[in-house]
């Protein structure tokens, strides 16, 4: 499950989306069948619509949207389907007051804020409960996947997951490093002698960093893999051992640093209890996704090839 439904003021950010821009079909090309469900077809305007307003929702630009992006969307499409006529063969009514709401909620607060665009775009209303509908349907459809499934089952299926494949979370070695910014060469060097003379690192970068987020912290800037140290600091600093800090100022982007070795992690994985909530929630998009391949298997479903 890719998403869940977000709000128009998410959806609808400040920019202005600019449908014929993201590639939309023609007049002659908009009503061309790109997916049939049994039925009902889906078609090429319908597609566009739906692409332009997903991309745009993930903050991305519609005019560049690719065949793959396109593909995925239509995928949506038809799953949305899919599921819409399933719920309707099972006689279950999903159009509950939770969806008459979240429908509400989400049309008023575009034409509140949105109107400019709206008319701009030639995007109706039609179009947007379209759009939020196949949302809806597809979200409940997860839910009720996550629901049907045992959280024990879930949390052992997961941990068995992690140690079958360990090797997917390996990390690179990781340095955690500590800070004191320095506007001058000749301040970062006082500093050098302080350190040599004995006082605490973390004293000092309160005392006088300028880096104002990690000297509230003694200066301690977290964990960095040795490419992420060059990238930031250039070579050399990654080498020092843990207790080691800098011989001479290091001149950065931002100033004149010093710079700490606190810790080493060379565990060399990221523990369960770090990815255990991703690998729970790719289980049930398995389980999602099986579930919605059964449904598939009784129904008629043609898609043409995108370009």
């Amino acid at each position: 499950m890719k998403k869940t439904i977000r709000s128009a003021a998410a959806l609808f950010l400040t920019a202005v989306l600019i449908l014929t821009a993201a590639g939309c079909a023609g007049p002659e090309d908009s009503e061309k069948q790109v997916a049939k469900i049994n039925d009902t077809v889906i078609t090429q305007g319908e597609l566009d619509t739906y692409t332009a307003l997903d991309i745009y929702r993930e903050g991305y630009d519609p005019s560049e949207a690719d065949v793959g992006q396109k593909q995925e969307c239509l995928n949506e499409m038809v799953d949305a389907e899919v599921i819409r006529q399933y719920y309707r063969e099972q006689a279950i009514d999903i159009y509950n007051d939770a969806y008459n709401s979240g429908r509400d909620s989400f049309l008023n607060e575009i034409r509140n804020n949105e109107a400019e665009f709206l008319e701009q775009n030639d995007i109706s209303e039609e179009e947007l409960i379209d759009y939020y509908e196949d949302q809806y349907v597809i979200s409940s459809f997860f839910e009720e996947t996550r629901a049907a499934y045992d959280e024990g089952r879930i949390a052992q299926e997961a941990a068995d997951y992690y140690e079958k494949h360990i090797d997917d979370y390996k990390i690179e070695k990781q340095k955690r490093i500590s800070l004191i910014l320095t506007k001058k060469k000749k301040k970062a060097a006082a500093v050098i002698e302080r350190l040599d003379g004995g006082e605490d690192f973390a004293a000092v970068a309160r005392d006088v960093s300028t880096d104002e987020n990690s000297s509230v912290n003694g200066g301690d800037l977290g964990f960095f893999t040795k490419q992420e140290t060059v990238d930031r600091f250039g070579k050399g600093v990654f080498g020092m051992d843990v207790g080691e800090y800098t011989e001479k100022p290091v001149t950065t982007a931002d100033g004149y640093a010093v710079l700490k070795i606190t810790d080493f992690n060379d565990s060399g994985y990221h523990s369960y209890d770090e990815v255990s909530q991703g690998i729970i929630y790719s289980l049930y998009e398995n389980y999602n996704k099986e579930r919605i391949a059964v449904i598939r298997e009784d129904m008629e479903i043609e898609l043409s090839e995108l370009r």
